[in-house]
């Protein structure tokens, strides 16, 4: 099928025909069980994204030794790695909150109010977002509408409302404000990773998609502290790999992601829920039966590009 034709729906019999012309291989998973796949499981254009990730002939479009039962494999373990975003992140922005309410509280030169105000002023966006959370149906909308005035615009809310009402990119820029008032011990440079990361994860986008070609690479920038911290770690100190697979996007915001997790409940009052989560996640990765090595063969084809992270699993 042309390039001119790559855009006309196609019934799942022609999606099936379109990879085989692409030389997509149904040896370990047959055409009749990927039908099955492409009907109640996942959906073409999303299942062919990983297919970025392999060896293609430039002039003749064809793939290298990529097998369908690979894709369906990539799309698995791209569910379980965005429910380990998301769970993370959900911690993470928990207890970011739960600090950032301590240092307000130890801090006499802050009541609450002003610095939403201050915050208001300069990100009017998150103020019309809390409006239109009062103007519809939404799981805070009454708390939303108690903060608005006879104008409907918010109106004397201190951090601890605001907190409960902002989305995480908002919340973000809060966090950013208040410790840029008040400098202390803070997270804000290693924020922007873990919100990419989580937006992706919150969407269903196909984090495995973009190991070989990362998306926004030309707005990427790796976080300075991260690597030099990661540095003196002996394990990813002695990684050859190290630098190049962190100037990947996803692969440097899932390690932010990570390591941040770990710092933020690393008190005696969460680090018990930590450790068995790591270790979860350790066995999920690394352990010959974890999720994530079950068919390890299937990315120790000469196909698969070299810089992907299943390489070194």
């Amino acid at each position: 099928m042309n390039e001119q034709n790559e855009k006309l729906k196609l019934t799942v019999e022609e999606q099936i025909q379109d990879m085989a012309d692409k030389n997509i291989q149904f040896e370990l998973y047959s055409k009749e069980d990927a039908k099955k796949f492409l009907k109640y499981n996942n959906y073409y254009f999303k299942l062919k994204s990983y297919a970025r990730n392999y060896n293609m002939n430039a002039q003749t479009k064809k793939y290298y030794n990529l097998d369908f039962a690979y894709l369906v494999e990539l799309s698995k373990l791209d569910m379980y790695i965005r429910k380990i975003i998301l769970e993370l992140s959900l911690d993470v922005e928990h207890y970011l909150k739960v600090r950032l309410m301590n240092d307000l509280s130890d801090n006499p030169k802050e009541d609450g109010y002003n610095i939403v105000k201050l915050f208001l002023q300069y990100h009017p966006n998150a103020g019309a977002d809390i409006q239109s959370k009062a103007d519809k149906y939404s799981f805070c909308s009454d708390l939303a509408e108690k903060h608005l005035n006879e104008y409907k615009e918010p109106n004397k809310l201190a951090v601890w409302n605001i907190a409960e009402l902002l989305s995480f990119g908002n919340f973000i820029e809060l966090y950013e404000l208040y410790y840029q008032m008040y400098p202390s011990f803070n997270y804000s440079d290693y924020l922007k990773s873990i919100k990419f990361i989580r937006n992706a994860a919150a969407h269903n986008n196909c984090i495995l998609s973009t190991l070989r070609k990362p998306n926004s690479l030309k707005k990427f920038s790796k976080t300075k502290k991260l690597a030099n911290i990661l540095g003196k770690i002996p394990e990813f100190r002695e990684l050859d790999s190290r630098d190049a697979m962190m100037k990947n996007p996803v692969i440097h915001d899932f390690v932010t992601l990570l390591f941040i997790y770990n710092d933020v409940m690393k008190i005696s009052a969460t680090k018990s829920i930590r450790n068995k989560k790591m270790e979860e996640i350790c066995h999920l990765f690394c352990d010959e039966d974890g999720r994530i090595k079950k068919n390890k063969s299937y990315f120790e084809k000469k196909s698969l590009y070299k810089g992907s992270i299943f390489v070194y699993l």
